[in-house]
């Protein structure tokens, strides 16, 4: 047995003890927030307390009250409206990620390693559209067929663009285009893991887009792609959703090189 500590080395070894750090008060404040959104105590579209009142609540200052509405804002738990009050949101934390992916885009490999990340997660999204658009025809979901319907009016739009050259039209309806497979996935965590990466996606689209629509038969072929993937999730054909997907990002790395 251990009875004492001949050397630094053996006190790290033997204590293994990490640094406490005390919180600040409006950290506290967000996670007792956090906790009452968790029990159901709060709700989406609930209206908190004014600041003073809830400042005398947690018993402590305005100021820390202030401080953590500004945080809770800024990553999406609260809407904060000018003269009505705060209120919980759907916790979307999409904006804040937008406004801080530049950072992890500024390496020189940044197109290639998008690519591949698209692949990765939209081939099995489109794969899982599909599946879901079966049991939903099925139970007759009206939510699905409304995705179905704003995938229809994406197209429309790409072939409006396709006629006009109209780089930027073609472009946002691309993007949402695939916005809204994930959409259709009706998996929560991937619907909320699209809106982080929203910036990401949409950089890699509008990029590579730029890139194709230098000739027509590129921007023929990529409305194509779409409407097979449209057709593919429509009849509920998961394989054929994928492997169209998968042809569709190869398509866009191969012209984008």
């Amino acid at each position: 047995m251990k009875t004492h500590l001949s050397d630094e080395g053996d006190r790290e070894d033997y204590m293994n003890i990490s640094p406490i750090n005390a919180k600040k008060v409006s950290q506290l404040i967000i996670e007792q927030f956090i906790n009452m959104i968790k029990e159901g105590k709060l709700k989406m579209g609930d209206r908190l307390p004014p600041e003073r009142t809830l400042a005398e609540m947690f018993n402590v200052s305005r100021a820390s009250v202030r401080e953590a509405f500004s945080a809770m804002e800024i990553i999406g738990l609260i809407e904060v409206r000018q003269g009505e009050g705060s209120y919980i949101t759907e916790l979307n934390i999409g904006p804040f990620i937008n406004t801080i992916a530049p950072l992890f885009v500024q390496n020189e490999t940044m197109e290639s390693d998008l690519l591949e990340f698209r692949k990765l997660i939209e081939i099995e999204a489109v794969r899982l559209a599909a599946k879901k658009q079966v049991l939903d025809t099925q139970v007759k979901d009206k939510k699905s067929r409304l995705n179905i319907a704003f995938l229809e009016k994406q197209l429309s739009i790409m072939y409006e663009a396709l006629n006009k050259n109209d780089i930027n039209l073609g472009a946002e309806a691309d993007i949402q285009f695939h916005k809204v497979i994930f959409k259709l996935t009706d998996n929560i965590i991937l619907i909320k893991a699209s809106e982080c990466i929203a910036y990401i996606l949409e950089s890699s689209v509008k990029f590579n887009r730029t890139k194709i629509l230098t000739d027509s038969n590129n921007t023929k072929e990529l409305y194509s792609q779409h409407y097979q993937i449209y057709e593919a999730i429509k009849l509920g054909n998961s394989e054929l959703a994928a492997q169209i997907m998968e042809k569709h990002l190869n398509f866009v790395n191969e012209i984008s090189d």
